[in-house]
């Protein structure tokens, strides 16, 4: 949507002008640089700060916080008819692990089974599971073993 008083010729009327004077383009006409340019072009021209190539880490060791989240259910079961995944994964050493389960109701046990093997393997204890908050975190299941 152009704001009232913005021609389309005042977008990038330099190189406009440009291709006009050095006959790159046949058929532009003669362009004059506009004494007021619309505010929203040139918000609209201005670039985007670089994304930063790392993220701030949090933890400090491996398990201290692990992120979870569940996908699905995809219309497609897989062979053996599991239509979820679940995720972990390992903030400061971004080591990803994924589950296949059948359901949601599963999320429960496939934690279990997941924390168990990541504690004996690295030899640490999962201190905090950070997840966005759906339900398949709040169960009563999940609640119970919270206040264990």
């Amino acid at each position: 949507m152009r704001k009232a008083g913005c021609d389309i010729q005042d977008i990038n009327f330099k190189s406009l002008q440009q291709l006009g004077s050095k006959h790159m383009v046949s058929g532009i006409p003669p362009t004059a640089l506009p004494g007021k340019v619309c505010e929203i072009c040139l918000v609209g021209k201005q670039p985007r700060n670089p994304f930063h190539s790392h993220l701030n880490i949090r933890s400090s060791e491996c398990l201290e916080v692990v992120s979870s989240n569940i996908c699905g259910p995809f219309e497609v079961p897989s062979i053996v008819g599991n239509r979820y995944f679940i995720t972990f994964v390992d903030e400061f050493s971004r080591m990803i692990w994924l589950h296949i389960v059948k359901q949601k109701s599963d999320a429960f046990e496939t934690f279990l089974k997941f924390k168990a093997h990541v504690e004996r393997e690295s030899g640490k204890l999962l201190k905090v599971l950070r997840t966005n908050g759906g339900g398949e975190y709040t169960s009563n299941e999940f609640e119970e073993y919270y206040h264990k």
